[in-house]
């Protein structure tokens, strides 16, 4: 039992690596571990991240969100790789997103809370990070899609825009 948990942990935090090199742009998700409790795992740190984000909104507004999230990537990644006939990478990929939206996330925390200016507007610099920070976030959807579906640049890059267009027409229409 304690050699499973020690190699399970040993994996994971292989993986949690592996998940800043993919942010980086430098790894591939078959380079992760095939290990459901590994996923497991990056799920609960990536909820208990939810937490550190909790200010103006409730952890169940936050939850939510990283629901849809979670729901649009699995789906979209599932449906990709049934369409190229290679389902049982299913696991390395969904991983592989939310691992990569867990170091991204945490990397945006602290400045995100540093350029937090309160109740006024956002300043410009804010601004320039929130949309650096999408378009980090995004460029590594890509990178894993184009990677686990073994397709071109330009139509993981549409996969990934699009991903992005729907969660945030969903996020706006039910946070309104």
């Amino acid at each position: 039992m304690m050699g499973a948990m020690s190699t399970t942990l040993q994996q994971w935090f292989f993986s949690l690596r592996q998940f800043g090199l993919m942010s980086l742009l430098l790894s591939s998700p078959a380079r992760l571990p095939w290990n459901p409790y590994c996923l497991l795992l990056t799920l609960c740190a990536y909820a208990a991240t939810g937490l550190l984000l909790v200010d103006k909104q409730g952890y169940s507004t936050i939850a939510l969100q990283m629901l849809l999230e979670l729901a649009l990537l699995g789906t979209i990644s599932w449906l990709g790789l049934k369409w190229k006939n290679m389902p049982q990478r299913w696991l390395q990929t969904f991983s592989a997103l939310v691992g990569v939206n867990l170091v991204i996330s945490l990397v945006s925390i602290p400045w995100q809370r540093a350029l937090d200016i309160g109740e006024g507007e956002p300043t410009r610099a804010a601004l320039l990070t929130f949309f650096a920070l999408v378009i980090w976030n995004l460029a590594a959807i890509s990178m894993i899609f184009k990677r686990a579906f073994e397709i071109s640049t330009q139509l993981s890059a549409v996969l990934s825009f699009n991903y992005f267009l729907v969660f945030y027409f969903i996020l706006v229409g039910l946070f309104r």
